[in-house]
């Protein structure tokens, strides 16, 4: 048996990188985000995903909120002029960062079910 060592330097990005679980499509829903920020304060924001997958989305908020806390988020649907009740559905924060104006974040579907 040979084992060959192998510096970190001269492994290739791809190789170190985790492959997705699942295709995600650059999409614009509109959603209202609603949930608790860092100091414990309600809010309800609306926003426009960037992109969507069957377990997750990223968008972007004006509030802050922390990694590992919990939203629940409803999509907008209009019909004939008039906004569609529907169901919120909750979702963990996996990623947040800093972007102009707000904060970039990244979460994953908690609940069963089709959202978008």
């Amino acid at each position: 048996m040979t084992i060959t060592m192998v510096h970190p330097a001269e492994v290739e990005p791809e190789a170190t990188r985790h492959p997705r679980r699942e295709q995600r499509i650059t999409s614009a829903i509109r959603l209202e985000v609603c949930g608790f920020n860092p100091y414990g304060r309600f809010f309800t924001e609306r926003t426009l995903t960037s992109n969507i997958s069957d377990s997750g989305c990223q968008f972007q908020l004006r509030v802050e909120v922390e990694k590992k806390s919990v939203v629940a988020l409803r999509v907008i649907g209009h019909r004939n002029g008039c906004e569609l009740d529907s169901r919120p559905i909750l979702f963990q924060v996996e990623r947040v960062e800093p972007q102009s104006g707000g904060w970039s974040l990244g979460l994953s579907k908690l609940q069963s079910g089709p959202v978008w």
